[in-house]
């Protein structure tokens, strides 16, 4: 046992390295995620993300604007957490925070933005308005119109035709799906052909599965089933069922993908989804379907979908007719971190392809199980899972979640095998290296299995709430922390007591995950008019910063599942002592990004000459490549940091995105249309493409300069390629 005389304080961790020998994965674009909660009658805590690609070194300003006034908050540039405390606002006022980026003497405003309004009540969190309607059972996160800011899609589950509703991160209603009349039933085992959010079954999930800068919603479909744009999927065959993909933006069918039809005499299948990158680049969606005998043997069927040549189709489908065990929820991570995601359920896991990677002997169903990286140490991924009266009197287990080989376990004879029923993990005592996992059985270490106490926390949810980097934990609307030092549970927060509020079913909210402000978690509820989104966002300072959670890639794919919904995990250890996460291997797609520092611009002295046509002269061009980009925006050092005029000339930056990697050159647009024209440096043109809003293009390299000139309505650039990228 190690004796831990000071916990860390204040850490600023430079990303790692990343290896490129596997493919990036296409990752959605994000904003800053700007957020702001009263702390008390005096001060407010402002909360920003940070991104897996800030160079290490950058710093941030945090302006506020309040009518025609702008102050900057902090008195010097944060290095440290992405938050600050604001002690000078006035709350009888609206006021609109924003983030601004430093590096080098160079000021840049970042994208995203935070209004409070007027008179907000004190307490971390903050409110979202939907229409007011019945009761709600899951909530969904997504970028449906692809601002870099997260969007809501929930449910009206217990409505006689289920429904769906969108809303903008604003709070604007954008569209309602209904379900039909195959959603009537609701039973939790054997539900209707449309039937969604009922026992362990969910049958939708939100992400950007084609890649196009918007997320989908992609959702389990049957007859009678009416979009968002008012038309209806009609399929006479009896329990035809579908996969759908539907546009985030209108709520229209874009795609249809068969459920398999193996067992459709036997009913529906009910229907649990998560998003995993199976080939390493690209998202699928896997949906383990089930439906029941007359004999109440089931009927269990993993598949994986996803797109290929541009079309929506299964990739495979896993039948498991050994009866590997199987729990409540599933889970989809890059086990032995080769870049591939494995498809994992309680005793047994598949390759990124669908073959059976491995099934692990004698554990059978439990309500709780995790997959992630519970130890610094560790080179693979680790899991851990508790069991309900396990035959052989299996308790509970920790397991090397690459090989299904088990590390430690408890057990009883199995004439007193017990439900263990619930069980959880997280970084919760700094006297022990890794995860401490606990259940109704005790809290041990993970990785050495040796007993804390014979007390827990109730375990529900893993959280990050405060602004140390152990964990805490959500239960039924309270935050709650381990006091390791008395072996006791403490309160941090009731919801509840906060604003009117009430979470889902089994003591968690509507979703939980790091949706705003810097790396720690928020919890979305509902009010108890059910016309409001409650959103729980710490106001607790912290020095540490993290890029966001969302750019994780294990953490990503959590966040689109729910069946009894279970913490996301991460692919490093988050905990004390952590060592510096490495920079997750992604590439974004979509979004009109924030400026960026250092781009190279050609600057010209002169327009160049007929740039339209298939030449331009350079002859009366004088062409620098040491000038800055278009996109930089540097504030004099006598220029008032604070002052309104300053403030607007970070408006001025461009709307799209320059790209490189080893193997490619790729153009971004942004919120606008934009023509890329490319020229050797002859004059010659070798490639004119008009790209369209938050489309990608590819640029083509060569072994000798280029040239690039990119055109929107109001704004022109020209920039150098080299010719190294082959």
């Amino acid at each position: 046992m190690k004796q831990i005389q000071k916990v860390c304080v204040g850490l600023t961790f430079t990303l790692a390295s990343i290896s490129l020998a596997h493919a990036a994965r296409n990752f959605e674009y994000l904003d800053r995620g700007v957020v702001a909660v009263r702390q008390n009658n005096t001060s407010a805590l402002v909360s920003f993300r940070s991104l897996f690609d800030d160079d290490k070194n950058l710093a941030f300003n945090v302006y506020r604007v309040t009518g025609k006034d702008t102050v900057k908050v902090n008195a010097s540039p944060l290095t440290k957490g992405t938050n600050v405390v604001d002690k000078k606002v006035d709350f009888s006022k609206e006021n609109t925070y924003f983030v601004t980026k430093i590096l080098n003497g160079v000021e840049l405003k970042t994208k995203g933005s935070y209004t409070m309004p007027k008179n907000k009540g004190v307490g971390p969190y903050i409110t979202v308005p939907i229409k007011a309607g019945s009761k709600i059972h899951f909530v969904w996160v997504g970028d449906l119109d692809g601002d870099g800011a997260y969007d809501y899609v929930l449910d009206r589950y217990s409505d006689n035709h289920q429904k769906l509703e969108a809303y903008s991160s604003k709070g604007k209603f954008l569209w309602e799906i209904d379900l039909g009349a195959n959603s009537e039933n609701k039973n939790n085992i054997s539900p209707g052909a449309s039937t969604i959010d009922v026992g362990m079954w969910d049958g939708a999930t939100v992400y950007d599965i084609d890649s196009d800068g918007y997320a989908e919603l992609i959702l389990r479909i049957a007859d009678g089933v009416k979009f968002g744009d008012g038309n209806v999927y009609q399929n006479a065959v009896a329990n035809a069922q579908a996969i759908a993909i539907i546009d985030g933006r209108t709520g229209k069918l874009k795609a249809t993908a068969d459920v398999p039809k193996d067992y459709i005499k036997i009913g529906p299948m009910a229907t649990m989804m998560e998003i995993g990158y199976l080939d390493g680049k690209n998202p699928s969606v896997v949906c383990w379907f089930k439906n029941r005998n007359a004999n109440k043997s089931f009927n269990s069927l993993m598949v994986a979908y996803g797109y290929q040549n541009g079309k929506f189709k299964q990739l495979w489908k896993f039948d498991n007719k050994n009866g590997f065990a199987e729990a409540h929820q599933i889970r989809i991570a890059d086990v032995d971190f080769d870049g591939k995601d494995e498809v994992l359920h309680m005793g047994y896991a598949l390759n990124g392809d669908g073959t059976l990677r491995y099934s692990i002997d004698k554990v059978v169903h439990g309500d709780r199980w995790y997959v992630g990286a519970f130890s610094k140490n560790d080179k693979v991924m680790m899991g851990y899972g508790i069991q309900q009266k396990n035959p052989n009197g299996l308790l509970e287990y920790y397991y090397n979640a690459s090989t299904g080989k088990i590390i430690w376990k408890h057990s009883v004879a199995p004439e007193n095998t017990v439900d263990v029923g619930r069980g959880a993990v997280g970084d919760i005592d700094p006297n022990y290296d890794g995860f401490e996992v606990w259940s109704f059985q005790g809290t041990y270490n993970g990785p050495t299995g040796k007993k804390i106490a014979d007390n827990y926390m109730y375990p529900v949810q893993r959280y990050w709430w405060d602004g140390d980097l152990g964990s805490e934990s959500y239960n039924e609307g309270k935050i709650e922390k381990w006091d390791y030092k008395n072996k006791a549970v403490n309160r941090l927060l009731s919801t509840w007591k906060v604003y009117e509020s009430s979470g889902s079913e089994r003591g968690v909210a509507m979703f939980h995950g790091d949706i705003l402000g810097d790396w720690r978690e928020e919890s979305i509820l509902v009010n108890y008019t059910k016309n409001e989104l409650v959103i729980f966002t710490t106001d607790i300072e912290t020095e540490h910063r993290i890029y966001s959670l969302a750019q994780n890639p294990c953490y990503r794919n959590g966040m689109t599942a729910k069946g009894y919904v279970q913490a996301s995990m991460l692919d490093y250890f988050l905990g004390w002592n952590m060592d510096a996460p490495k920079t997750p291997n992604i590439q974004i797609i979509g979004g009109n990004r924030e400026a960026e520092f250092g781009n190279q611009k050609i600057s010209s002295s002169s327009e160049m000459k007929n740039s339209s046509s298939s030449n331009f002269d350079l002859s009366s061009s004088s062409i620098s490549s040491s000038s800055v980009s278009s996109s930089s925006v540097e504030f004099s050092s006598s220029a008032k940091q604070d002052s309104t005029t300053a403030i607007s000339q970070l408006k001025n930056y461009r709307t799209w995105n320059i790209y490189r990697n080893e193997n490619s050159v790729s153009l971004i647009a942004g919120s606008e249309n934009v023509t890329a024209r490319l020229f050797d440096l002859n004059g010659k043109l070798l490639l004119q493409k008009n790209v369209s809003a938050h489309e990608m293009l590819e640029i083509p390299t060569r072994q000798s300069m280029s040239l690039l000139i990119v055109q929107s309505k109001n704004q022109r650039e020209v920039l150098k390629i080299k010719g190294s990228v082959k």
